[in-house]
């Protein structure tokens, strides 16, 4: 009877929170129903998914109740996260932003920092500290500092508007065939002549156009991987690390007769003690590998500009696609022990695969 009751209750809350989020996503997003209901379902999943993982990680019985609020703030972590993200991708990818968070300087950070942008980020950064034991300020700063790359990217890109040329603006031609007149050397008709035949002014200077929205979304993926570079890519706890040594001790090959050691280690010694692995300290530099490809690919187009676009995207994605390999062995050796920056950094390399795929396709498009 009490199971009946708690999964009535958590599935009433499950549905609360639905309809709470489907308003919110509309509103916060500005997206029409049908995308919204996808975003829930992709919510929903990730929710229960991630629940799932952190469940495991404690143990599949005996939860404490710190364990089980960890766990629950596990599970509402995707609804704030998946959010946030869609809404700097559709600021940043899609161009969704409003006139207010276009705009450079004071203003544009006043309109990324107020309303539900920050209570996301405050949101996430509770969930990360209560549910996984992150900093609270690091992943508090790191949420802000997404949030204020917009307005500061367009900082930094906006220059001052030049004026406008004029009529009165002499192109270099009518300059010279003023000085001939000047100097005697060609006559007052002449001069006349020719000046109706060249153009009154100087041709204006091509404006700038925008970065691509495909280089956009390499650039952001680089920033995502950069991110969870510095995050923790496994997290083992004390009773994963016994395990792991007993399992290791019961697979090594004794000589007869010597006793088995496996009874012998001492237990409850690493009581409470967590080990994190960041990216660069996996072995053989494999986290530093992932790395570098990353950076190589989104830097290439710039860094090699004797080569041409094809042979770029073609360096790029063989770069995205060893440090992919690489990622995905990490991800299927230890999947129990994932930690956020090992996610972050698959995010990182999706979204650079998907922009370096978006330019190739463009650059196909405009052959044909």
């Amino acid at each position: 009877m009490h199971h009946g009751i708690s999964a009535v209750f958590l599935l009433g809350f499950f549905v609360v929170l639905i309809l709470i989020c489907a308003l919110f996503y509309g509103r916060y997003l500005r997206l029409p129903g049908g995308k919204t209901m996808v975003l829930l379902l992709v919510t929903l999943i990730a929710s229960i998914g991630l629940g799932f993982y952190r469940h495991q990680q404690f143990g599949s019985v005996g939860l404490d109740d710190k364990e089980v609020v960890a766990v629950g703030l596990a599970m509402l972590l995707p609804w704030v996260a998946i959010p946030f993200l869609a809404k700097l991708y559709l600021a940043w990818i899609a161009g969704a932003a409003t006139d207010a968070e276009k705009a450079p300087g004071r203003e544009g950070v006043r309109a990324w920092l107020r309303g539900g942008n920050l209570v996301c980020a405050i949101l996430i950064s509770l969930c990360l500290w209560l549910g996984f034991g992150y900093s609270f300020l690091t992943t508090l700063a790191l949420a802000i500092m997404a949030l204020l790359a917009y307005p500061l990217f367009n900082m930094a890109a906006t220059s001052p508007a030049s004026p406008a040329p004029t009529t009165d603006t002499l192109s270099p031609e009518r300059e010279r065939v003023l000085k001939m007149l000047d100097d005697g050397k060609i006559t007052a008709q002449e001069s006349a002549e020719l000046l109706n035949a060249l153009p009154h002014s100087a041709p204006p200077r091509a404006p700038q156009s925008a970065p691509a929205p495909h280089r956009k979304m390499v650039w952001l993926g680089l920033a995502v991987l950069l991110i969870g570079f510095f995050f923790p890519w496994f997290v083992f706890k004390s009773g994963d690390l016994q395990q792991a040594m007993n399992d290791a001790m019961s697979r090594m090959p004794m000589p007869q007769g010597m006793p088995n050691l496996t009874g012998m280690m001492p237990q409850g010694t690493t009581t409470g003690v967590t080990l994190y692995v960041m990216g660069g300290d996996i072995a053989h530099g494999l986290g530093w590998c992932v790395l570098l490809l990353g950076i190589v690919a989104a830097a290439l187009p710039f860094v090699a500009a004797n080569l041409d676009a094809q042979t770029c995207q073609k360096a790029s994605l063989i770069a995205l696609s060893a440090g992919a390999v690489i990622l995905l062995y990490l991800l299927t050796r230890n999947f129990r022990f994932v930690g956020i920056g090992l996610l972050l950094g698959l995010a990182g390399y999706a979204l650079e695969l998907i922009g370096v795929l978006k330019a190739r396709h463009l650059d196909w498009a405009r052959a044909l």
